[in-house]
C-alpha cells in the first residue's frame, strides 16, 4: 500500500473550469497508486465525500469542497461515454483513462441519483492477477488440496460462497487457470458480469442483458458450443440455478458463486431457488464458502496509539489536516505540520508522532482468506451430515450444528486460529463475521 498523495487536490479551485477534470485526473491516480479496490465519490449539500476502499474496507474521507458549476461525477460519465443529461437515473459504464497501468486495469463507473446530485463509484478491475494459482491464494492446506482436486473433476458443480468482496472470483479465476493450463487441453467457457481478468486459453463472455444474453441464456446456449468447463459468475435467480445444475448433470464442471453466509446457507439457498434436494446433492461436487480478514501490519504489530482522525476538508480554504504524514495525533485533534496529504484510516497506529508508514495507521496491511470446505459426493461426513439435516427441512442453526457435530471445521474456528498466531485479531473477525451468538 502506498501514501495517497492528495495535497494538490485540496489547491483546486472549484471555480476553474479546469476543476472537474483535475480533481478526478488526481483521484483516479490516487486510488490505482494506493491499490484500493474502489472509489467513491458521494455528493454532499456543499461538495463530495471523496472515500477509498483499501483492503475491503472504506477508509477515512476527504470532503472536496464544491460551489462551482463542475462536477467531477459528470466529468466521469463522460471519461465512460455515458449521457450526462440522464444522470437521474442509474447508470455504468467503462472509464477511458490515460494510465501508466492502463494495459493491466479496467474501470467500470456505476451512477446513482441522489438528493444532492448523481452519486459515483469507480470499481477498479486489475487484469493480471497476483493471485494467479491455489497455492498464491493463502488458503490453508487442507482447503487448498480439495480445490486442486476439484479441478480434476468432469463433471459436477463447484459453488464458492460468501459475500461482495469475499474473495470468490479471485478464487474462481485461480482454479480456472489451473484447469487451462493443464493437459490434455479442455474447452472452457466463461459468463460473468462483468469480466475483471482476462484469462489465456478461455473464452470469456460478458452479460449483455438489454440485448438478451442473460446469465441463464446464456448458459443454455454455452453448453452447445462443446465446452467441457463452464464458469457462471453468479446464481441469482431460479432460472439461473436450474441452467446450472442442468449443466452440471449433463456431462460439464460449471464453477459458480452465491451470495450465501455459509454452506448451510448456500445449500438453503438453492432449495429456495426451487433446486430439489436430490438434485442438490447429486449436482454439487464441492461447496467453499470464503471471507478475507486483514492482517496486522508486520511493522507495528497493530499497536494504537492516539484517537480516529477527524474528516479532513479538501480544496477551498481548509487544509486536508487529518491526512498529512507530518500530523500530530493528539487527543480527538489531527494537527497539520506541513503540506503533504495523505490518506489515514480508522485508527492511528505510530511510531512517535508520525503514523506507520506501511499500514497509514489503519493497523492492518494485506489481507488472507479464510474458507470452509464441503464434499457432497458420499466422501464426506459433513456433507451427508448437512443433506440429511436439509432434506428433514431443519432450520439453519440446526444444519451448523450438525457440521460441526460431523467433525467440520467452520469460519469462525478458522478465524479463532489465526487469531491465535496473532496473524489478526478478535476486533477483525467481529467485523467479519459479527460476534459470536449466545
Amino acid at each position: 500500500m502506498k501514501t495517497i498523495g492528495l495535497d494538490q487536490l485540496y489547491r483546486l479551485d472549484p471555480a476553474d473550469e479546469k476543476f472537474a477534470v483535475d480533481a478526478v485526473d488526481l483521484l483516479l491516480a490516487a486510488a490505482v497508486d494506493s491499490g484500493a479496490s474502489d472509489l467513491h465519490l458521494h455528493p454532499r449539500h456543499d461538495g463530495w465525500e471523496i472515500l477509498f476502499r483499501i483492503d475491503g474496507v472504506l477508509s477515512l474521507s476527504h470532503h472536496l469542497v464544491g460551489g462551482g458549476a463542475n462536477n467531477p461525477v459528470t466529468r466521469l460519465m463522460v471519461l465512460a461515454g455515458l449521457p450526462t443529461y440522464r444522470s437521474s437515473q442509474p447508470m455504468e459504464g467503462r472509464v477511458k483513462w490515460e494510465h501508466r497501468q492502463a494495459d493491466d486495469l479496467s474501470m467500470r463507473l456505476g451512477v446513482f441519483p441522489t438528493v444532492h446530485g448523481p452519486r459515483g463509484v469507480v470499481r477498479f478491475l486489475k487484469h493480471k492477477s497476483t493471485f494467479s494459482s491455489i497455492d498464491s491464494l493463502g488458503l490453508s492446506q487442507d482447503v487448498a488440496d480439495e480445490l486442486v482436486r476439484t479441478c480434476d473433476e468432469t463433471d459436477g458443480a463447484i459453488f464458492l460462497s460468501g459475500p461482495a468482496g469475499s474473495g470468490k472470483t479471485t478464487t474462481l479465476y485461480a482454479l480456472l487457470r489451473r484447469i487451462a493450463a493443464a493437459s490434455p487441453r479442455r474447452s472452457v467457457m466463461t459468463i460473468e458480469d462483468p469480466v475483471e481478468s482476462i484469462l489465456p486459453a478461455i473464452s470469456q463472455s460478458e452479460l449483455d442483458p438489454s440485448g438478451g444474453m442473460t446469465l441463464a441464456a446464456a448458459l443454455r446456449s454455452a453448453v452447445r458450443q462443446d465446452s467441457e468447463v463452464l464458469l457462471v459468475s453468479e446464481i441469482r435467480d431460479p432460472e439461473t440455478a436450474e441452467a446450472a445444475f442442468q449443466a452440471s448433470l449433463t456431462g460439464h464442471l460449471v464453477f459458480s458463486s452465491l451470495h450465501a453466509s455459509d454452506v448451510a446457507a448456500s445449500l438453503r439457498r438453492l432449495v429456495q431457488f426451487g433446486v430439489p434436494v436430490p438434485i442438490v446433492q447429486s449436482g454439487i461436487r464441492t461447496i467453499v464458502s470464503q471471507r478475507l480478514l486483514r492482517k496486522l501490519c508486520t511493522t507495528c504489530r497493530g499497536v494504537v496509539v492516539g484517537s480516529r482522525p477527524q474528516v479532513a476538508k479538501v480544496a477551498g480554504s481548509v487544509a486536508a489536516t487529518a491526512f498529512s504524514e507530518d500530523a500530530n495525533l493528539s487527543g480527538d485533534k489531527a494537527n497539520l505540520s506541513g503540506d503533504k496529504a495523505s490518506l489515514s484510516g480508522d485508527k492511528a497506529s505510530v511510531s512517535g508522532d508520525k503514523a506507520c508508514p506501511d499500514c497509514l495507521g489503519t493497523r492492518y496491511k494485506g489481507r488472507i482468506p479464510i474458507a470452509q470446505c464441503v464434499r457432497l459426493d458420499g466422501h464426506d461426513r459433513v456433507g451427508d451430515a448437512l443433506i440429511a439435516s436439509l432434506s428433514k427441512g431443519d432450520s439453519l442453526s440446526a444444519m451448523r450444528i450438525a457440521a460441526v457435530q460431523a467433525g467440520g471445521t467452520d469460519l469462525r474456528q478458522r478465524a479463532s486460529s489465526l487469531v491465535d498466531a496473532s496473524v489478526t485479531d478478535q476486533q477483525e473477525v467481529y467485523r467479519v463475521l459479527g460476534r459470536e451468538p449466545g
